[in-house]
């Protein structure tokens, strides 16, 4: 694998949220210099050329598919938190939910879409177990569940914390 994208190991995280901050502050850094990466910008816009002008709605479901759909949720390896660059995702072709989390919101903002990831705990569990993004739309913010197969809106039932980080 090349230097360009070989994913990202953190080392030693603390435990709970201080874990889930830390590793919400890299995957901004990700999403945001991913959105500067040729292959990202070229990608977002060809998953949208076909679209009306100004159909941000479809923006938002086109993009929101291709990394739901071709892109294959994956564990990572067992005991290792591994974050990858959007360009390996999009070389890769799998990841896990913060991987496909990191490449809809580096696409989503190589076209000039605002997001943010949303960590949730479930159940009734202090552990931040899954992350989406959300991007605005009219008043509020859209869910975007990369890892089933539901639509642009659909949230997880269940969350009862959530953490919160723009990128």
């Amino acid at each position: 694998m090349s230097a360009t994208v070989r994913p990202m190991t953190l080392g030693y995280l603390p435990g709970g949220a201080t874990g889930t901050s830390v590793t919400l502050n890299h995957m901004v850094k990700l999403a945001r210099d991913g959105s500067k990466d040729p292959l990202i910008i070229e990608t977002a816009h060809a998953l949208v050329a076909n679209l009306p002008q100004y159909d941000r709605l479809g923006e938002i479901r086109a993009l929101h598919a291709f990394v739901r759909d071709a892109i294959r949720y994956t564990n990572d390896p067992l005991g290792t938190e591994l974050l990858r660059t959007p360009r390996a995702m999009l070389e890769m072709k799998s990841g896990d939910c913060d991987d496909k989390a990191t490449l809809l919101a580096a696409l989503l903002r190589a076209i000039g879409r605002p997001s943010r990831f949303i960590a949730v705990a479930m159940h009734g569990s202090d552990s931040y177990s899954h992350v989406l993004v959300q991007t605005p739309w009219r008043k509020g913010w859209i869910n975007l569940e990369t890892i089933k197969p539901v639509p642009a809106g659909w949230g997880p039932t269940g969350a009862t914390k959530v953490m919160v980080r723009n990128v």
